[in-house]
């Protein structure tokens, strides 16, 4: 399950780096280390439905990828176009939208109630 929000996180970051919406948003996941990525990741996985679950798993079954792949896969240009092939109808889009939309959440809670705690502390 780890691997499948892992990879659903990174596909959603990356759809909307494409779109240049979230720009902003995709940098700042892929500057957090691993362990804040998969974080990110399973967070957005308990906060979708199972289609979505679904659709990830599909993904991440073809890739053989695993959730740490995936989410330096969100990085890459080249992966990141590569994944839109599996959005390509609209209740998919709408699916990708739901996906992204929680990422989005779970890396700003990251950020402030993980990073910043842990600079408040040094």
């Amino acid at each position: 399950m780890r691997a499948l929000a892992l990879f659903l996180l990174a596909v959603s970051l990356c759809g909307t780096a494409v779109q240049g919406a979230a720009a902003k948003k995709l940098v700042v996941f892929c500057v957090l280390p691993d362990e804040y990525r998969v974080l990110a990741l399973q967070c957005m996985w308990r906060q979708t439905y199972r289609e979505v679950h679904q659709l990830i798993s599909t993904i991440l079954l073809e890739r053989q990828w695993n959730v740490k792949q995936f989410a330096s896969g969100l990085c890459n240009p080249y992966e990141v176009f590569a994944l839109r092939k599996y959005f390509k109808q609209k209740r998919e889009k709408k699916l990708f939208g739901e996906a992204v939309t929680q990422t989005k959440a779970c890396v700003g809670y990251i950020i402030k109630n993980y990073l910043h705690r842990a600079a408040a502390q040094e």
